[in-house]
């Protein structure tokens, strides 16, 4: 291979790379859901061992009711 050739597969790989990471940023921002604080408060406070005596698979779903 020439080395121009070596050359120009990394820099579009690493454009391609960069652009695809900006991509995921901007669209994880745009698409996130905004948590409720009192469920996320109120998982902290529980135990998290997912012994499901509860009613429930897990704390996350038990707070989340």
């Amino acid at each position: 291979m020439e080395p121009i050739t070596i050359l120009h597969a990394t820099i579009t790989l690493t454009a391609a790379g960069l652009l695809m990471g900006f991509l995921l940023v901007y669209a994880h921002e745009k698409l996130s859901v905004p948590q409720d604080e009192n469920v996320k408060n109120i998982n902290e406070a529980l135990p998290q061992v997912n012994c499901g005596a509860c009613g429930y698979p897990g704390c996350s779903s038990y707070a989340d009711a």
